[in-house]
């Protein structure tokens, strides 16, 4: 079966502020704050995952489990980076009891700091545990995105989400905010090299 996630902490942050977000539209009144706040809204949605988005990459920080119906000949790849920690690696023994797994001594992070997934594996030299013959019998939970802060998304991602951010309230009147929002292609090759398949 495919490893299933979970999303158990959606981001609460935006990916920048009202402030910000007015200044890039040249925008100086408050009676459009709430338009503005729901298009920054739906243009995050285009990309982070917590949202359904395609880039594969958490824009702010979320939580999200892992869950998979044992442990791998391999390594264990984790969706969104950039990781900023594991909170836990859960599993069910041969006879159905929870164990966790320490850093270090049950598992290692590897390439983390990367641009891509990071990865956890057995201690070097050393195999995964046996695990009971059950669904979702190993559970990874761990916190991922880009830090809370005005410069933490690499400047292509914040570049292609204040373009886009500009389309959208130039042609609000077309716009259903909460609806499926199209991305444009002519600005696209900006976020390529950060997806994550």
């Amino acid at each position: 079966m495919a490893p299933r996630l979970a999303l158990i902490t959606a981001p609460t942050d935006a990916v920048f502020s009202l402030i910000a977000a007015k200044e890039h539209l040249r925008v100086d009144a408050d009676d459009e704050d709430g338009l503005i706040e729901s298009l920054v809204g739906a243009v995050t949605g285009m990309l982070d995952p917590a949202a359904g988005g395609w880039l594969g990459r958490a824009l702010r920080p979320q939580t999200w489990e892992l869950r998979l119906d044992g442990f791998p000949c391999e390594e264990i790849a984790l969706p969104y980076p950039p990781l900023i920690s594991i909170v836990s690696v859960k599993y069910d023994d041969t006879a159905g009891v929870e164990r966790t797994l320490a850093v270090t001594t049950g598992y290692r992070i590897l390439n983390s700091g990367g641009l891509g997934k990071v990865l956890l594996a057995p201690p070097y030299n050393t195999a995964w545990p046996a695990t009971r013959d059950d669904r979702e019998t190993v559970r990874i939970r761990y916190t991922c995105g880009h830090a809370a802060s005005p410069d933490a998304l690499p400047a292509p991602i914040a570049a292609w989400l204040k373009l886009q951010l500009g389309k959208l309230y130039e042609q609000r009147e077309a716009v259903i905010v909460g609806a499926d929002v199209r991305s444009l292609p002519e600005i696209d090759g900006l976020v390529w090299p950060y997806r994550v398949f």
